[in-house]
């Protein structure tokens, strides 16, 4: 096989086996993992992301994991700029480059680009972060839709972080984010892509995620939620805005009771797959693979044979 030109993605949302997959399609086709996900960039935040671990990775290299301290932001833009550094560098060892998560946002900066906005302005910053810190990051989000909803309805309720750079790009500039990330996106990915989409009907979705979240998070979480916050890391800090951790917090508080937190959690967790998965079908030039298809990994391997060409 001829040595690869360009970058295969495989996303989707959470619980459709994007991990493993990538991990399968890596040891066949000789690839290394880019991960587009949000918070598993973060140190010690494992449990609630389904982060791989060392095992699971099987020894492929994975890229942009365990990247941040909790308390240390993490953009779309930083994301895409070291995501494409890093398919570059891959590319030129003769390796496939596998852009493998569920962040819709992180994964269209990499190909489409970002828009590079005005400076921090740490002043407004605090501001914002105080106004976060009294009614909470709902009430930011909401605030940043009455203004751009385009730009509100990219992000969650829970990423006060988000908000307040979109609010601040706002106040500095004048017009709405999403119109500045039109005009002027930054720079893209200029190579070439397969791009693909795994999907599964919602019952199977939600069902996984329920499974899934019992099976294999709920008893770890709790435990590493107690260790982060022994170690000082904050409610408010970026990397526990994943979903999970806050609402641990406030189980390991006494303020929510067992039952009601993984209930919590797990509607969180399919609220936040529906989401994901409105992004991905809105997004072009994704192929779309049932993830439960008897013949995924071959599927894929052939999906990916025009990069090789």
């Amino acid at each position: 096989m001829t040595a690869p030109r360009g970058v295969l993605a495989i996303v989707g949302a959470t619980a459709t086996g994007k991990s493993a997959l990538a991990v399968e399609t890596a040891l066949r086709l000789g690839g290394e993992v880019i991960s587009a996900d949000a918070f598993t960039a973060y140190r010690g935040i494992d449990a609630g992301t389904a982060k791989p671990t060392l095992e699971e990775r099987r020894g492929v290299p994975h890229h942009l994991i365990d990247l941040k301290e909790p308390t240390e932001p993490f953009s779309a833009g930083e994301f895409a700029r070291l995501a494409r550094e890093a398919a570059r560098e891959i590319l030129s060892r003769g390796r496939l480059p596998i852009l493998c998560g569920g962040t819709g946002f992180y994964v269209r900066a990499f190909f489409e680009g970002l828009f590079v906005g005005p400076p921090r302005d740490e002043r407004l910053r605090e501001a914002l972060r105080l106004v976060e810190a009294r009614r909470g990051a709902p009430w930011l989000v909401r605030a940043l839709t009455l203004l751009d909803p385009e730009s509100g309805a990219r992000i969650s309720l829970r990423d006060g972080a988000r908000a307040i750079r979109y609010l601040e790009i706002a106040v500095s500039t004048g017009r709405r984010p999403s119109e500045l990330f039109r005009e002027r996106p930054g720079e893209r990915w200029d190579g070439p892509s397969v791009k693909l989409l795994l999907t599964l009907p919602r019952p199977v979705l939600y069902g996984r995620i329920e499974r899934r979240f019992r099976d294999s998070i709920m008893a770890p979480l709790a435990g590493e939620v107690r260790r982060l916050l022994e170690a000082g890391v904050p409610v408010s800090a970026p990397g526990m805005a994943a979903i999970g951790y806050r609402e641990t917090a406030a189980l390991l508080e006494g303020l929510l009771s067992p039952p009601d937190w993984a209930d919590t959690v797990i509607r969180q967790t399919r609220r936040y797959a529906k989401r994901q998965e409105t992004w991905f079908r809105s997004e072009p030039d994704f192929f779309s693979i049932r993830a439960d298809a008897p013949d995924l990994l071959e599927e894929v391997v052939s999906a990916a044979r025009p990069l090789f060409s």
